[in-house]
């Protein structure tokens, strides 16, 4: 009798766990389920929360403030002088990523998303380049930023280089990468910047690198979502560059600032010889070029171009201006490099 006392309890605890383990095992098939459909679903989602969940790590947070009328997005951390991050047409902060954590140990960096852009604010405007300068200058003063290094590419190198025209007391130090605001030949137009299909997206990626990134079916089609939700907003800006209210010719020899100005030399968005041309125009200008990249030489050779852009910035005195290639090697950005151009559309042009 005693023995089978001892053995009831024995079978009962031993069918509890069992039960217990199952359930643990479909909670865990489930969340799996979840994440697959979800990855499935929303492939961009999760690629910006693995960018965020880096920068949290590193020290850099997500804020908000306002700037005139405008709910303005950042990411902000580190500590030194500060030095903001000014991202290209369609794109938004988080493509600063690893230029963010590289630079945070000796700036307190910014990443602003740019009216239309990102999480900031989608208001009804005309997304005139000068709008956006006026409105970086007064994000600077919200920050209680006298004056600060920047970092432009794209569309954002033609942002800062007009705050840097117009209000030269703001800006230290400047880095352009391919960036806009001069004008040259291009067949280039609003069309190449809103694809459809999953041939116009490879056509448009074509564009902006020679290097490969194949992207899966459910990162594409989330992509191309996106870039019809947000086609008004595109439509806009191209407007305005049209109207040439804004372009640079003639202007650059009011920058103050020394700048660096980074190209990829297989650009077919905005030739070297804008960048050249623009080097020539800027006083005190040095520039790199990156013989492997197109477009999105900034992201591809930032291994390479880092130690070039921290010097840039760091040093009492900048460099005595020059003229320098540098490659990283074809195919060895990295991964996650390449999966934030997947996420944010680079580059503007003028025609």
């Amino acid at each position: 009798m005693p023995i089978v006392v001892e053995a009831i309890p024995q079978v009962a605890t031993g069918r509890v766990r069992t039960d217990r383990w199952k359930k643990f095992g479909f909670i865990f098939l489930l969340l799996v389920f979840v994440f697959a459909v979800f990855a499935w679903l929303r492939p961009l989602a999760l690629v910006r929360t693995a960018g965020r969940l880096a920068l949290w790590r590193g020290g850099i947070h997500s804020h908000y403030t306002q700037v005139g009328p405008y709910r303005v997005h950042y990411y902000e951390g580190g500590e030194g002088p500060p030095l903001v991050f000014v991202h290209g047409l369609g794109a938004e902060s988080l493509n600063w990523v690893p230029a963010m954590l590289d630079m945070h140990h000796q700036f307190h960096v910014y990443a602003i998303d740019l009216l239309g852009h990102g999480e900031s604010q989608k208001p009804d405007i005309a997304y005139s380049i000068e709008q956006q300068s006026e409105m970086l200058r007064q994000f600077l003063t919200t920050q209680n930023i006298q004056s600060a290094d920047l970092v432009g590419v794209s569309m954002g190198g033609w942002v800062a280089l007009k705050l840097a025209i117009e209000h030269p007391e703001v800006v230290n130090r400047l880095v352009v990468a391919d960036a806009a605001g001069l004008k040259f030949q291009t067949n280039v137009t609003v069309k190449n910047f809103l694809p459809a299909t999953p041939e116009e997206f490879s056509a448009f990626m074509a564009m902006l690198t020679p290097r490969q990134y194949p992207a899966p079916y459910p990162l594409q089609r989330d992509f191309l979502n996106k870039v019809a939700e947000h086609a008004w907003i595109t439509r806009r800006i191209f407007a305005s560059f049209l109207t040439y209210q804004d372009v640079l010719d003639g202007k650059l020899q009011k920058v103050k600032a020394p700048a660096l100005v980074i190209w990829g030399k297989q650009e077919k968005l905005i030739p070297l010889s804008v960048g050249e041309e623009m080097k020539q125009q800027l006083p005190n200008s040095s520039l790199l070029v990156c013989a492997d990249s197109g477009h999105l030489a900034v992201f591809e050779c930032w291994n390479k171009l880092e130690p070039d852009v921290a010097s840039f910035l760091s040093s009492p005195r900048p460099p005595a201006p020059f003229v320098r290639e540098v490659a990283s090697g074809e195919g060895t950005a990295p991964i996650a490099s390449a999966v934030m151009k997947l996420a944010g559309r680079e580059g503007s042009s003028l025609r």
